[in-house]
């Protein structure tokens, strides 16, 4: 059995870890609440400018042919995985990690040659030290997502499309419900898929009334097409940091009760360990005692 002092040592040592744990958890849920509420009104605008954009494509003459709409076919995709920077939270990276090397096998299977570009340092380190294909001549670290950093990702990713290397650039990420619950998915995010734009004008009742479009169709619809390059992308790393907050929240939370059940069980333990030293003490004084 440990001694009085090891015990007390680890109890100490388990309140320190649990002020952390504690501390970590507050601090994620906070950082949380904030992307959780730029998340709901973001959705609401990128489906809306989806629907416009798939609006105005209708109104395009057929022979129009938008660089960042346009396919190809070279059989080389550039795969995107967005992951964190910093451990404790959980199974985060480890799925996006599988879920990654899933589609990067599936595409491979398919005849493609694949490229990876991995945001965040846990998962970026996992493929660099395997020996995948992967750009790394450019900055994948980011602490704080805004639109600034939205627009300079995309301002990255169109430049590596249309210097024509790629067929497709495909995106896996987590995408938020709840503070529990994220799910792993995967989507493409070049070029942008007129069969998802015409789904999204389905959807809605469109209105047959005539449109002006100032200055000329083909400028509008390439303007727009970037905005709505730069909205999805700034979804999506919301996504991904409200995931990773979640998933930093719950794996707190699980230790912290965790660090509660061992302080529970360490003090149980000591109390046992103090009574039967006690005990042997009071064994000692009654011998000597009766020797006397």
């Amino acid at each position: 059995m440990p001694s009085l002092k090891e015990i007390r040592t680890r109890i100490a040592s388990v309140k320190s870890t649990k002020q952390i744990t504690s501390a970590m958890k507050m601090v994620a849920a906070s950082r949380l609440r904030k992307v959780q509420n730029s998340i709901v009104y973001l959705r609401e605008y990128a489906d809306t400018l989806k629907y416009v954009l798939s609006d105005v494509m209708l109104r395009l003459p057929p022979s129009y042919q938008n660089v960042f709409l346009k396919q190809r076919s070279n059989n080389h995709v550039l795969l995107v995985a967005i992951g964190s920077d910093k451990g404790l939270c959980g199974t985060y990276n480890s799925l996006l990690i599988k879920r990654t090397l899933q589609e990067l096998y599936s595409l491979q299977d398919e005849g493609s040659q694949v490229t990876l570009l991995v945001f965040g340092k846990k998962p970026a380190s996992f493929f660099s030290k395997r020996g995948f294909q992967m750009i790394t001549d450019v900055d994948t670290h980011f602490d704080k997502v805004s639109y600034e950093y939205a627009v300079q990702f995309t301002d990255l990713i169109a430049e590596t499309y249309l210097k024509g290397n790629y067929e497709r650039i495909m995106i896996v990420y987590n995408r938020f419900r709840n503070a529990v619950v994220h799910e792993l998915t995967t989507e493409q995010l070049l070029p942008v898929s007129e069969d998802d734009l015409m789904s999204a004008a389905n959807d809605e009742e469109r209105m047959d009334d005539p449109v002006i479009l100032e200055p000329e169709p083909e400028e509008v619809i390439d303007h727009m097409t970037r905005q709505y390059l730069n909205y999805n992308v700034y979804r999506i790393l919301l996504d991904a940091s409200a995931s990773e907050h979640g998933s930093r929240m719950t794996a707190m939370h699980k230790a912290t009760d965790n660090a509660d059940d061992m302080l529970k069980t360490l003090t149980l333990s000591y109390n046992k360990a103090r009574q039967a030293s006690v005990t042997r003490e009071l064994m000692d004084i009654v011998g000597g005692a009766e020797q006397h």
